[in-house]
């Protein structure tokens, strides 16, 4: 898996979130991949406490954004037990620590105990993950055809324009099946890359879309597929307009082979893009949505609804 680099004097309620945005004047749909190591699979700062209400309510909220299918069962486990019983307490001294004489993992910040063991319910074993780091997990084992894989069980606090369920047991292909362009551009790259990763190799990725309001958790319609989506009438609050990122990471797990993708997201007020001065990149990179291999990316993103307004605010 490797090395895990402890963060001995961490202080998560004084970091920041990292600034992870990045425009480009015109998108081309790639897979984006940059070398990375498994320090990079959990991301905690001072946002912490306050995601972890939010997680718990929506999962209370909507029971179906933790599953897993019985094949799955194993994965998770895996995942479960190098989380509690290496990872979080090496890498998170200051908030983790291992508690040998309750043969469980204390949670300094929350003050709660993980077992170390999962749970023989894999449904609290998936709430434990949910509730202690700010990640959601998409975990995928081969398909049971031997075709590629697919989404056998996931944390998914955060999704964007869907239902969880409505992507459980999907292939990748299928899952990206609304995507522009994936069939043509991405799905042999995509499918190959996940039968190829080994443990040990870590890689991440990031994307970026504006949203119109400051929800995490975005089951609606998030998309568009046509022209006759957008109306004229939409109002832009541009005091409620956010830059959406996630943080993608991706790893192979040793025992049962699962692809994990770890997903951090963030989320920084429009204005702020334009106070560090990248307000003209970003116009720019609106604009190239529609340019590239996938051109329907700009209707996908929603820029017909909120494009012109944003480029305004930032040109202003």
């Amino acid at each position: 898996m490797g090395v895990i680099d402890p963060l001995t004097d961490f202080d998560w309620a004084n970091t920041e979130p990292d600034r992870i945005y990045k425009f480009n004047d015109t998108y081309h749909l790639t897979m984006g991949l940059r070398n990375t190591t498994i320090n990079t699979i959990v991301h905690m700062d001072q946002q912490y406490l306050e995601r972890m209400v939010e997680r718990e309510s929506i999962i209370n909220k909507y029971p179906g954004a933790l599953d897993c299918l019985p094949s799955a069962r194993p994965m998770v486990d895996e995942l479960y037990s190098y989380l509690v019983t290496e990872y979080l307490p090496k890498r998170f001294p200051t908030m983790f620590r291992l508690s040998p004489s309750t043969e469980s993992l204390q949670n300094l910040v929350k003050d709660e105990h993980l077992p170390l063991d999962p749970p023989s319910d894999v449904q609290k074993t998936l709430r434990l993950m949910s509730l202690n780091v700010d990640e959601d997990f998409l975990m995928l084992l081969p398909s049971p055809d031997g075709d590629g894989h697919s989404l056998q069980a996931f944390v998914w606090c955060y999704p964007v324009g869907f239902d969880p369920q409505a992507k459980k047991g999907l292939k990748l292909r299928e899952a990206h099946a609304p995507v522009p362009s994936y069939g043509k551009v991405l799905e042999t790259s995509m499918d190959r890359y996940f039968a190829r990763l080994q443990p040990g190799k870590v890689v991440e990725r990031v994307n970026w879309a504006v949203a119109t309001n400051s929800s995490l958790c975005e089951r609606g319609e998030y998309h568009l597929y046509s022209d006759d989506q957008v109306s004229t009438a939409t109002d832009i609050d541009l005091d409620d307009t956010w830059v959406r990122c996630e943080l993608q990471t991706l790893f192979a797990l040793p025992k049962t082979g699962g692809r994990i993708l770890s997903v951090h997201l963030y989320l920084y007020p429009i204005k702020e893009i334009k106070a560090v001065g990248l307000a003209e990149e970003m116009c720019r990179a609106i604009d190239g949505y529609g340019k590239g291999n996938a051109g329907g990316f700009s209707r996908y993103k929603r820029v017909p609804v909120w494009g012109e307004t944003v480029k305004a605010f930032l040109r202003s």
